[in-house]
């Protein structure tokens, strides 16, 4: 399954494609970033990542001259060239080449866009949840969280995680409010007789505004299941039966562990499976009606 790499509106074999060595993004990590996906070449949300991507072009004050009109003609050129089931797009733009730390006069942004086929995300009852190790987040601020190319924090906490035998980390605050995964947002089931209550920590804890969270709100929310969007303690952690991750190419995945605390999302009475299946119904109608939700190329 060979990957591709569009810079600029050129197309290259990922091999083979090359960024400048003074890229602003490379040296200083001076670029801001969405990350989306492709289903039988309908994408799926793109609208609104190109919405949070501007946000984020706004907060770091980044210009992207480009419409949206452009970019999706951009992915539809590599769709169209390169088509697969399910296809990982992963769209860059940095502010521009060269300069001192602080540029001293307007650069010319690049656009950089990776395209790669990856396996369609099949989570079945009885099969293996997500592994989530907490720790406490170095840098965690409660400002405009944006998409830039900074994952040092993650790739080294995962890393010491994998050795323990977890699949990703739960962030903390300071004060010990759970926050997301390093690379997700969390929702947590607790259930007290017939009464299920569907918790996700709030924006303003200064988690990432996640496009399949919210979607999955909405989509629980018109189906007049209540999802409370509240601060989330580590203490509370024992009172949660299920959890489960969003994201927007992991798509609903259960949660089976947070440190030694076991969940059943995966069992097949959970209540994680009934939220599965909505979401994978609004998905089937999205890619046979792109109006709904996802636009076709």
């Amino acid at each position: 399954m060979s990957s591709y790499v569009m810079i600029n509106g050129i197309v290259h074999p990922e091999s083979e494609a090359m960024i400048p060595a003074l890229d602003r993004g490379f040296l200083y990590g001076d670029c801001i970033y969405e990350i989306f996906a492709a289903k039988n070449g309908v994408l799926i949300d793109f609208e609104r990542h190109m919405e949070r991507l501007r946000n984020s072009a706004r907060i770091h004050e980044i210009p992207v001259p480009w419409s949206n009109e452009i970019l999706q003609f951009d992915i539809d050129h590599l769709l169209s060239a390169h088509p697969s089931e399910y296809t990982s797009l992963r769209l860059v733009v940095s502010r521009g080449i060269g300069g001192p730390l602080i540029p001293l006069e307007a650069l010319k942004p690049e656009r950089y866009l990776y395209a790669k086929p990856i396996p369609f995300p099949l989570y079945k009852p009885d099969s293996e949840g997500v592994k989530l190790k907490s720790k406490r987040h170095p840098a965690h601020q409660r400002d405009d969280v944006t998409k830039t190319n900074n994952y040092l924090n993650t790739i080294s906490a995962s890393a010491a995680a994998a050795r323990e035998g977890f699949d990703d980390i739960l962030w903390l605050s300071a004060d010990g409010e759970l926050l997301e995964t390093g690379l997700a947002n969390v929702f947590f089931l607790s259930r007290e007789g017939d009464l299920v209550e569907i918790a996700t920590p709030p924006l303003a804890s200064g988690i990432l505004p996640g496009i399949t969270r919210a979607r999955t709100i909405e989509l629980l929310t018109s189906a007049k299941i209540p999802v409370t969007e509240r601060p989330i303690m580590i203490e509370e952690l024992p009172r949660f039966d299920e959890a489960f991750i969003t994201s927007s190419l992991r798509l609903l995945r259960p949660v089976s562990l947070v440190d030694k605390h076991r969940l059943h999302s995966c069992r097949k009475n959970a209540v994680f499976w009934h939220i599965h299946r909505l979401f994978n119904s609004w998905l089937s109608q999205a890619v046979l009606n792109p109006s709904s939700g996802a636009e076709k190329h």
